[in-house]
C-alpha cells in the first residue's frame, strides 16, 4: 500500500506524496529546520491523521518533521526565484493556455469541459488566491472527502476542493512551489511549514538520522537554477566575508542559500576590474547557478563595470551595485580644501562604508573620513577611499562577536548599510 508524507502550511495539508518526498517540495528546508521528538498520538494533526482512536490516544511516538516559520519560507522562495509576481505570471499564462486547449476541443465538436472553461474565463489569481484562503482557515478538505458539498461555498471554492488529476488543488502552476509560496501569504508569518516524515520513517523509506532535505536537493542541483546555491561575487575577500557575517546574522534562514566566491583558496586578486574578469569568465563558462557580480559604489567600481556593457550576459548573472544610503549624502571628506562634508554616493562607498555608525564613528567622535585620490577623466569624477580600513574591520569584527554572544545586542547595532545591500542581493532576480 505505501505510506504517505504530507507538506502543511499552517497545518492545512497542501501536498501528500506516496513512499518519498517531493525533492521540490524540500528545497524550502534546511537541514537545520529538522526536528525529532517526541509526541502523543493525540496531538498528531486530525487533518492529515484522521481522529485517533480513543485507545491509542496515550501511546507515544517519535515524530520526525522539517518545520519553519511560513514567513521564512517565503523569504527562501523569492529568494529560488519564487515571487509572487512570479508565480501570478505562471498562474494566468498556464490559465489561458488551458482555455486554448477547451477552444481547440470545442472545435472538434467536444462539450466535456463547457462548465470548466465557463469558469477559468473568469477565474483571476486573486479569485483563486481568496477562496484557497477560505479553504485554509475553514479546514475544508479536497476530494475524497465530502466538505465540498457543504452549503454557501461558492464556484471557486468547490472547484479547488474538487479532484484534480494534473493540478495540485486546481491551481495553475509549473511547479509545486508556486503553490507553496502562494499559500504561505495566506496565513500568518509565523504560522510553521511542515513535512511530517513520521510515517515514512517508520515504513523503513528513510533513517531517522537520514539528511532527507539534502538528499533531495542534490537530486535537483544539475541544470536548475533554482534549486543551486545562488553564487555572490564581490570585489574582494573582506567584502564576502563581511557580507556572510550579515547574512547570518540578520538573516540566518537565507544564509544557506547563498555561496561566496572563495578568493583565499584560489589566491584570486580583487578590485573591481578583477571582478569585470570573473563575471566574464563565468559568462564563458556556462555557468548554470545564479550568479550576482557586486561591484562598490564608487568611481572605480563604475569605470570598470562599463567594460561589461558590451557583454550580452545570461539571464541567470546580473551585476549591481551598493546602494546609495541616505547617510552617505553628507559624510565627512578630506581633500584639497580641508575636512568637507559632501555626497559619496557613486565615488567613495566601499563596503566599509555600510558597517554602521556605530563602526565608522568606533572612538565616538566624527565618521571617519573619506580621503579623495584620484580623478576618472572619462567619468569626470574623483575616487575617494575611506581612511583606517583596518581599523574599521577590526570594529566590525568586534560588533559581530558582541551578536553572536548576545542576540540582544543586534537591536542596538546599526545594520542598516549592510541590510541595504543584502535587500540588492535578495532581489536581484525579481
Amino acid at each position: 500500500m505505501g505510506s504517505y508524507t504530507e507538506l502543511t502550511i499552517g497545518g492545512y495539508p497542501i501536498l501528500q506524496t506516496k513512499s518519498a518526498v517531493m525533492p521540490e517540495a524540500m528545497t524550502i528546508f534546511r537541514e537545520t529546520d529538522k526536528r525529532v521528538f517526541t509526541r502523543k498520538v493525540s496531538e498528531r494533526n486530525e487533518l492529515v491523521w484522521g481522529r485517533s482512536d480513543a485507545d491509542t490516544d496515550d501511546e507515544s511516538e517519535t515524530a520526525i518533521q522539517y518545520a519553519c516559520e511560513a514567513g521564512k519560507i517565503a523569504d527562501r522562495l523569492n529568494v529560488m526565484g519564487f515571487t509572487l509576481r512570479r508565480v501570478r505570471e505562471d498562474f494566468e499564462s498556464l490559465r489561458e493556455a488551458e482555455l486554448y486547449k477547451f477552444a481547440s476541443w470545442a472545435e472538434e465538436g467536444s462539450d466535456w469541459f463547457d462548465d470548466d472553461c465557463e469558469l477559468f474565463k473568469h477565474l483571476t489569481f486573486d479569485d483563486y488566491a481568496g477562496a484557497l484562503r477560505e479553504i485554509i482557515d475553514k479546514r475544508l478538505l479536497p476530494e475524497p472527502f465530502e466538505d465540498r458539498n457543504k452549503e454557501g461555498l461558492s464556484p471557486i471554492v468547490r472547484y479547488v476542493l474538487d479532484d484534480h488529476e494534473e493540478r495540485l488543488l486546481g491551481f495553475f502552476g509549473s511547479d509545486p512551489r508556486s503553490l507553496i509560496r502562494l499559500a504561505c501569504d495566506l496565513v500568518h508569518v509565523q504560522s510553521e511549514v511542515v513535512q511530517d516524515i513520521t510515517e515514512l520513517v517508520s515504513a523503513g523509506y528513510y533513517v531517522q538520522d537520514e539528511p532527507v532535505c539534502d538528499d533531495a536537493a542534490r537530486i535537483l542541483t544539475t541544470g536548475h537554477p533554482e534549486n543551486s546555491p545562488r553564487i555572490i561575487l564581490t570585489e574582494g575577500s573582506t567584502d564576502s566575508a563581511i557580507l556572510r557575517d550579515a547574512l547570518g546574522l540578520l538573516y540566518p534562514h537565507l544564509a544557506e542559500y547563498y555561496t561566496f566566491f572563495d578568493f583565499h583558496s584560489f589566491r584570486s586578486q580583487g578590485g573591481a576590474g578583477h571582478l569585470v574578469g570573473v563575471v566574464k569568465a563565468f559568462a564563458a563558462a556556462s555557468i548554470t547557478n545564479r550568479v550576482i557580480a557586486l561591484f562598490d559604489n564608487d568611481t572605480a567600481a563604475m569605470a570598470a563595470r562599463r567594460a561589461l556593457e558590451t557583454v550580452r550576459l545570461p539571464p541567470n548573472i546580473v551585476t549591481l551595485h551598493y546602494p546609495d544610503l541616505a547617510s552617505l549624502r553628507r559624510y565627512p571628506t578630506r581633500g584639497p580644501s580641508g575636512l568637507v562634508e559632501m555626497d559619496i554616493n557613486g565615488l567613495a562607498a566601499s563596503i566599509e562604508l555600510y558597517l554602521g555608525c556605530d563602526v565608522l564613528s568606533f572612538e565616538g567622535g566624527t565618521p571617519t573620513p573619506v580621503n579623495w585620490k584620484g580623478f576618472d577623466e572619462t567619468l569626470g569624477k574623483y575616487q575617494g577611499e575611506v581612511m583606517r580600513k583596518a581599523d574599521l574591520h577590526t570594529a566590525f569584527k568586534r560588533k559581530v562577536e558582541l551578536c553572536r554572544r548576545d542576540p540582544a545586542a543586534m537591536d542596538m547595532a546599526d545594520w542598516e548599510g549592510l541590510r541595504a545591500i543584502l535587500q540588492v542581493v535578495f532581489c536581484a532576480f525579481e
